[in-house]
């Protein structure tokens, strides 16, 4: 009687170690296994439920992995307002298709020119503003409108009441005006849409208007539908006033409420690191009030708030909800996106910091080797090339897009693009090093490079390429990996050949004549020799005569003769075929 399987039930995820004294094994057994199959693991890595299933089937063990039902810990971070909440300033993201002037239509509002300072001329991150109309304010968040940038713009919107969908009324719907409107319906948010460029004779708002009806469903109020449409100029400023009024009637329709009287609780919308101040990091407060002095913690960072900054960098000393602020004072710079609450005391931050880093270490799947992972490594070809990268950043935002966007570009499985290093700030002689000794490329952001770190960057020859754009870094990567790609061969066929005598053979010559059956030929192109089915060997046409005089080309139903060069000697045979063809390598591009 055979014996019943045995189960164990492990967690999401273990370590390679925990997994080996699961299983019985000697840890040693378990990392070949994993060196076999193309992953390069420690005692310590982690790896998940789908990746233990399959080693344990590779090793041929009689053991049934079951998972572990999970604890629920989930938080709700969403407040419900209570009886004593106060009318709060709605917030307003500004979304739309890249160049459609969104930048442009907050420099008027605001009396700004942040659009000079944004390279290519389009916004690189989200930027928190506030502005006032009527004794009331409104927050404004700008988002980018580059591809590259989607994850920041669904965050954009996930924070926001009211969503400004721009549309250049000379231009109409474009792929990232339809991927805004996706986003505003995604997070309840209440949709306006100004039509921007009024000014520009070729404006063409009815157009807008139709575009947005019959295909995504955005009736303008004044065709009966509930959308408000505004026509507006950056340029002029004409519009304005009544965009900032119609944001306010929406407002008021939401009866936008928080509490003030409470702890302070937002989102992180900008982090990066600055010489003489440290961690400098942008926020959202949603709730409460938040105050110099009071300990944050946001995910797995935490700080006292040194400083407290408006948009303009002017001094606050308390900030209230729907308040961006940027504050110092964290111990190091927390994630994009990561909630932020306030505690009593230092010893609390670092506990609760505590929990999160464990939290995330079981979770995080850039540390741990997952299921997808081993089985892309046992069915990847042994003979694919390897693109190592390190990338730095000016905020955690851009960040996290530009390696997100990396990994989006598709090589066909030949080439794997390998982040072994990422950070925000200043390349630092540390990214160097370890370029050097992983022949990496460095990738910067919106940052600078320190003359000492450039002079170690020559001397090591480790090629550090700075961008301000996004999409020329993915060109650049995409070139690089294109030049990294192996040509493809293309074949071109050009006629065939009966042989009709041979007139001399040589050791690495023949001399023979024949009739053309198809197609034509010429000199200085390579011909397969057959018979029948066989393939005897290929050869180069040297020479091509007809009537005993050299031709450019002979073609179908005359007869020609022949100089071929061989690599060895070659008996070619009456009735034999030649075919003729072109070979050439093709440089290959990417999808």
């Amino acid at each position: 009687m055979s014996q019943p399987e045995k189960v164990l039930v492990i967690a999401d995820s273990i370590t390679v170690g925990e997994l080996a004294g699961t299983l019985n094994l000697p840890v040693t057994q378990l990392v070949g296994e994993l060196f076999k199959n193309g992953i390069v693991a420690t005692i310590n890595q982690r790896i998940d439920f789908e990746t233990a299933q399959i080693i344990v089937e590779e090793l041929g063990l009689d053991v049934t992995l079951k998972r572990k039902e999970a604890e629920s810990h989930t938080v709700q971070r969403l407040h419900t307002p209570s009886d004593k909440a106060v009318e709060r300033p709605p917030i307003v993201a500004v979304m739309g298709h890249v160049d459609h002037g969104k930048t442009s239509l907050l420099d008027a509002i605001l009396n700004m020119k942040t659009v000079a300072g944004e390279a290519g001329g389009i916004t690189q991150h989200i930027s928190a503003y506030q502005t006032v109309r009527n004794n009331r304010p409104i927050t404004l968040l700008d988002t980018p409108g580059h591809e590259a940038f989607a994850a920041l713009r669904q965050h954009g919107a996930a924070l926001t009441d009211v969503v400004i969908i721009v549309v250049a009324a000379d231009d109409g719907v474009k792929p990232q005006t339809v991927e805004a409107i996706r986003f505003a319906r995604d997070a309840n948010a209440k949709i306006v849409v100004a039509l921007n460029k009024m000014d520009k004779e070729t404006a063409n708002p009815e157009m807008v208007k139709a575009q947005l009806a019959s295909e995504h469903h955005l009736n303008p109020e004044e065709w009966g539908g509930d959308t408000i449409m505004v026509p507006v100029s950056a340029k002029t400023g004409d519009g304005l006033d009544k965009l900032l009024d119609m944001v306010l009637l929406v407002a008021d329709l939401e009866e936008l409420k928080a509490d003030v009287d409470t702890s302070a609780e937002g989102l992180v919308i900008e982090a990066h690191m600055e010489t003489g101040r440290g961690s400098v990091v942008g926020l959202l407060v949603e709730q409460g009030t938040l105050k110099p002095g009071h300990f944050l913690v946001a995910g797995t960072s935490y700080g006292k708030v040194r400083t407290l900054l408006d948009f303009a960098g002017k001094t606050l000393k308390q900030a209230g909800p729907s308040t961006p602020v940027t504050v110092t004072g964290f111990k190091e710079l927390p994630q994009f996106g990561d909630v932020f609450t306030i505690v009593k005391n230092e010893k609390e931050a670092r506990l609760m910091v505590e929990r999160s880093k464990i939290e995330r270490e079981k979770n995080a799947a850039s540390t741990n080797v997952t299921g997808a992972d081993l089985l892309k490594m046992m069915t990847q070809k042994r003979d694919t090339q390897e693109m190592n990268v390190i990338v730095k950043a000016d905020v955690q935002g851009s960040l996290t897009s530009v390696m997100d966007s990396l990994r989006l570009v598709d090589t066909q499985g030949e080439i794997n693009l390998r982040i072994i290093g990422s950070g925000v700030g200043n390349v630092t002689e540390s990214d160097v090093r370890l370029a050097e000794s992983s022949e990496a490329i460095i990738y910067g952001f919106n940052i600078d490079l320190p003359p000492a770190v450039k002079r170690l960057a020559m001397r090591d020859k480790v090629q550090v390429r700075l961008y301000r754009v996004i999409y020329e870094l993915l060109d650049d990567a995409r070139s690089s990996m294109e030049a990294m790609l192996a040509p493809e061969v293309v074949e071109t066929e050009l006629g065939k050949l009966t042989i009709k005598g041979v007139f001399r053979t040589l050791k690495d010559e023949v001399i023979c004549g024949g009739e053309v059956t198809n197609g034509k030929v010429t000199s200085n192109v390579l011909a397969r020799v057959k018979r029948g089915d066989e393939q005897l060997a290929e050869v180069e046409v040297v020479n091509v005569q007809r009537q005993q005089q050299e031709a450019k080309e002979v073609f179908e139903g005359e007869m020609c003769g022949l100089s071929l060069k061989t690599h060895k000697k070659l008996l070619i045979e009456i009735d034999d075929k030649l075919e003729f063809f072109t070979r050439e390598l093709v440089k290959r591009t990417l999808k």
